[in-house]
């Protein structure tokens, strides 16, 4: 009977999803704000909700917090969360012509980087 019952502990501890999104579940959006002189940080599936903050780390950090006190105080009231987004790996294939992906590759040797920072620089820009 003890290994059943261990059994059955380990099994319900299997199940995380069962305990909803977290705040990391989320899609949060960054931008500077140059009307406010801040970073201002929206969370598209809570209807656009926002805060802000000094720095971009501040402002993701309120954003945490926000999504933190939108997701307990939906589920004290029972009331449905909106769907979280799906996870990412941070991977993403490219296909490029040859002479393009020299190009990129001498571009980021001049600016001392890898070709993968100087892209996710580009992208991010």
């Amino acid at each position: 009977m003890p290994n059943d019952t261990k059994r059955n502990k380990s099994t319900k501890r299997s199940h995380p999803s069962k305990a909803g999104p977290k705040p990391e579940d989320y899609q949060v959006v960054l931008r500077w704000s140059a009307d406010d002189q801040c970073y201002v940080a929206t969370l598209p599936a809570w209807q656009n909700a926002q805060t802000h903050g000094a720095t971009l780390e501040q402002a993701a950090q309120n954003a945490r917090e926000v999504l933190t006190l939108l997701i307990g105080s939906a589920r004290r009231r029972h009331e449905a969360l909106p769907p979280a987004e799906r996870a990412f790996s941070g991977n993403l294939r490219l296909r490029l012509p040859a002479s393009l992906h020299g190009r990129l590759v001498r571009e980021a040797e001049r600016e001392g980087v890898s070709l993968n920072q100087w892209i996710v620089t580009k992208l991010a820009s």
